[in-house]
């Protein structure tokens, strides 16, 4: 796996605060992908929606004689197939078209929460409106309002790492 480039070491000051950087790479949304499909936020076939395409189609064909329409219902259960399995590189894809791919993320921890800024958006993670905070193999999967973000402990040095690892136990 190709390595991220790194940014400036975590600093752990006397008012327990932390900071780095990193960068919005494919590298990075790999991981994240990873991390958050192996804690229980992978997405499930459509198995409904297949069958209801392929009938679909099969009734417009031999029911209907609208061979153009069921093929293309039919056609369409397959795309969706194909999404589903190639589900990784289509999100890691799409993520490095964004404007945020590419972009710098400062990391700040500190008693308080988690604050993230990048140069089109800026979030605040108090730790008591927390959902949720999952540590996983590589990173920190970090629940606000029903919402997960990532963050990934390649960028964080032991003390960081330490204090987010307590805060889950939370």
């Amino acid at each position: 796996m190709p390595q991220r480039t790194s940014m400036p070491s975590l600093e752990q000051n006397e008012n327990l605060s932390f900071q780095s950087q990193f960068k919005l790479d494919k590298a990075y949304y790999r991981e994240c992908f990873e991390e958050s499909e192996a804690n229980g936020l992978a997405v499930k076939p459509k198995y409904g929606l297949l069958v209801l395409l392929i009938t679909l189609g099969l009734f417009a064909i031999y029911g209907l004689q609208e061979h153009y329409v069921g093929n293309f219902l039919i056609l369409l259960a397959v795309v969706e197939c194909v999404a589903f399995y190639y589900r990784k590189a289509w999100w890691v894809i799409r993520q490095s078209y964004s404007r945020a791919a590419g972009n710098i993320v400062e990391v700040s921890i500190s008693k308080i929460g988690i604050n993230t800024k990048a140069t089109h958006a800026e979030f605040s993670y108090p730790f008591d409106d927390l959902d949720k905070l999952v540590e996983t193999n590589r990173g920190f999967l970090v629940f606000h309002q029903n919402k997960p973000s990532y963050i990934s402990k390649s960028g964080l040095n032991e003390g960081a790492i330490a204090f987010l690892s307590e805060q889950s136990l939370k």
